[in-house]
């Protein structure tokens, strides 16, 4: 198990493009992480977290230490999308690996521009 990750490693060390764009994902994700981190304040009122246009009301509150978890996805996407594009890689399929980094990265955007609104709701300023 111990030579398998590290024969991993050194092929991914190998290939300038797929490191930097799982650093790139790294980076963005943290980023992320640190922008909901300073984001958020305690507060004893029940904040929106939530928004949806199918249920009975648009906005679903909670207490503020729920968006704790927005941290929690951005750690667990950094994690996880950047075992799935080394072990694309490993599998020899480096133009999916590269696709599926480039893709996790705008899923981290996307995540950015929604939990900016969610904490724009949920703390206005």
């Amino acid at each position: 198990m111990k030579t398998i990750v590290i024969d991993s490693i050194k092929q991914i060390l190998a290939d300038r493009i797929v490191v930097a764009l799982i650093l790139l994902l790294i980076l963005s994700s943290l980023a992320y992480c640190i922008y909901v981190g300073l984001s958020l304040h305690p507060s004893d009122l029940q904040v929106a977290v939530h928004y949806t246009a199918y249920g009975q009301t648009s906005f679903y509150r909670e207490k503020w230490y729920y968006l704790i978890s927005f941290i929690l996805f951005g750690l667990v996407l950094a994690t996880a999308h950047s075992a799935l594009v080394v072990k694309l890689y490993v599998q020899e399929r480096r133009q999916m690996a590269i696709l599926f980094a480039w893709l996790s990265i705008l899923l981290i955007a996307i995540a950015w521009f929604l939990t900016r609104a969610v904490l724009g709701i949920a703390f206005p300023t």
